[in-house]
């Protein structure tokens, strides 16, 4: 129930506490928003999910419009907007990545 007063006078007239019944509604709707995903999902920041209850990116674009890219790990974002990175492609690239794992791992 997403109108107030509604869930206010729903509330007076189960003889409820307004803040009980709010939060028994919340909880309501984590569980449905949550209920198809994987474990590891379930008690994450909540996804956006799209019309086939697979989670997405939803980061505001440019064009003020959510991100309809796939939300991959935890956070649910795509690499273009903060989720997993790919990691270097290159031979340079992994080249300097390996260079900067070993001087990291000699610092401590």
């Amino acid at each position: 129930m997403a109108n107030r007063h509604a869930m206010k006078n729903l509330a007076q007239a189960l003889g409820l506490q307004y803040s009980v019944l709010a939060q028994a509604t919340r909880e309501e709707e984590l569980k449905a928003r949550t209920a198809g995903l994987p474990q590891g999902y379930q008690n994450d920041f909540m996804p956006y999910l799209d019309a086939y209850g697979k989670p997405r990116c939803a980061a505001k674009t440019r064009q003020g419009v959510p991100c309809k890219a796939q939300g991959l790990g935890r956070g649910h974002r795509c690499p273009f907007h903060g989720g997993l990175s790919t990691g270097p492609t290159t031979e340079e690239g992994k080249a300097k990545a390996l260079a900067a794992l070993a001087r990291g791992r000699g610092k401590s």
